[in-house]
């Protein structure tokens, strides 16, 4: 990786600063975070938001058949066939999944991205740089706000698809490949909040160690790739695709 030689300078930005300069600025946001870690006002926003997000649909009658049609449609991805007796204990699951899922999220989410942070944090200073892990974790962190918009726009969506797949996927675009197929699986993980996702924590991690944002997007889009196609063949081999 090369070093970025003119690093932008930096001034401590509000908690309404960072939640939008994420979305219009990430350059000059990610570089005030590169200079000023905050991480812990974002990391409860984003939580709770996502959190409450998922409690409220799937606290619908909506969001309760389609968290079954999701966990059947899942199952069989990986091969398994769903018994009467298991569809009626998936049924009797989806009363509490608001519930289960929200609370999930509260105490999973700052786990993940501390485990994202730390993993980043390894790998960046194996390869040389120098940072502290607090400047890792505070990017992460603020990429997360791109979850949130990712909610704020596929919920309501699915709501009105009554479904809990994703609506931004690249196997939207292609509905007539087969279903549970090689390169279904593949498109289905690529989504395109997730590519907005990672260009902007490439950003964050290029602003904290003065390289380049644009390779380090190359280096993590080419892990995302790669997790698509383990995941796709791993549903192929199981589903019998």
């Amino acid at each position: 990786m090369t070093q970025d030689p003119s690093p932008t300078a930096a001034r401590p930005l509000s908690f309404v600063q960072r939640l939008i300069g994420i979305v219009i600025s990430p350059g000059e946001t990610m570089a005030s975070l590169a200079a000023y870690p905050r991480w812990a006002d974002m990391l409860v926003f984003t939580t709770l938001c996502v959190a409450l997000g998922f409690y409220l649909f799937l606290s619908t009658d909506i969001g309760q058949a389609a968290y079954v049609d999701q966990a059947v449609a899942t199952m069989e991805s990986f091969g398994q066939t769903v018994t009467e007796q298991m569809y009626a204990g998936i049924q009797g699951q989806a009363r509490y999944a608001g519930i289960i899922q929200g609370v999930s999220i509260v105490f999973f989410s700052p786990v993940i991205a501390a485990v994202i942070a730390a993993v980043l944090f390894g790998i960046f200073t194996v390869l040389g740089g120098e940072a502290k892990f607090s400047q890792v974790f505070s990017v992460v962190v603020h990429a997360g706000v791109i979850s949130v918009l990712q909610q704020v726009f596929t919920l309501p969506v699915n709501y009105q698809r009554q479904s809990m797949s994703s609506a931004t996927n690249l196997s939207v675009f292609l509905p007539n490949l087969a279903e549970g197929s090689f390169v279904a699986s593949f498109l289905g993980v690529i989504d395109l909040f997730w590519i907005w996702y990672v260009v902007v924590l490439a950003i964050g991690l290029g602003a904290v160690y003065r390289r380049k944002w644009t390779g380090v997007a190359g280096g993590l889009f080419v892990v995302y790739v790669l997790i698509g196609l383990i995941v796709a063949t791993v549903k192929s081999v199981m589903g019998g695709r």
